[in-house]
């Protein structure tokens, strides 16, 4: 498992989003996938699956968690060309 920042949306007084701070550690388990229902159907999208301090396991949109470590060596990553 990882170590991860988890992130929380601030807003102003008339409810507008103003950006993203940092609400806590947790550790990060997997990828998952949820979903929102709308009027013509479902919506997926993909979610982490962490872990916080006291045992409790939340899903969380990818865009409001940050690694705190570095990924894994993978030996076979040399090879590719970004």
């Amino acid at each position: 498992m990882r170590r991860v920042m988890t992130m929380k949306v601030t807003c102003d007084r008339n409810g507008r989003r103003t950006g993203l701070e940092d609400s806590g550690e947790a550790l990060f388990h997997q990828w998952g996938v949820d979903f929102e229902e709308f009027e013509t159907g479902a919506g997926n999208y993909t979610v982490a699956v962490i872990e916080r301090p006291g045992g409790t396991v939340e899903l969380l949109p990818v865009h409001l968690i940050r690694f705190l470590d570095t990924a894994p060596d993978f030996p076979d990553t040399e090879d590719l060309i970004m």
